[in-house]
């Protein structure tokens, strides 16, 4: 393997860690901001947001989006993942 191909290769390993890491800091920022919210208010949210990424999901599946199946394995993470 060539040099530049080895910088290249380890720079986009970088960048998915740092792709990885942002999306958890997203993801806590979200659950904290829920959890600040009045019960009532906090499922209405979670509702809002289950609907908004089921519409989404639906939206690449109908176009045959190749990240179709991450876009759905991820959002199911999301709403299942254990703290």
């Amino acid at each position: 393997m060539s040099l530049e191909l080895e910088k290249r290769l380890e720079f986009l390993e970088e960048q998915i860690e740092v792709v990885r890491m942002e999306n958890r800091v997203l993801t806590a920022a979200i659950k904290g901001i829920v959890r600040g919210l009045p019960q009532d208010l906090a499922v209405d949210v979670i509702e809002s947001i289950q609907f908004t990424f089921d519409n989404a999901s639906g939206e690449l599946n109908y176009n045959n989006h190749p990240q179709a199946d991450v876009f759905h394995d991820v959002t199911y993470d999301f709403f299942h993942e254990k703290e």
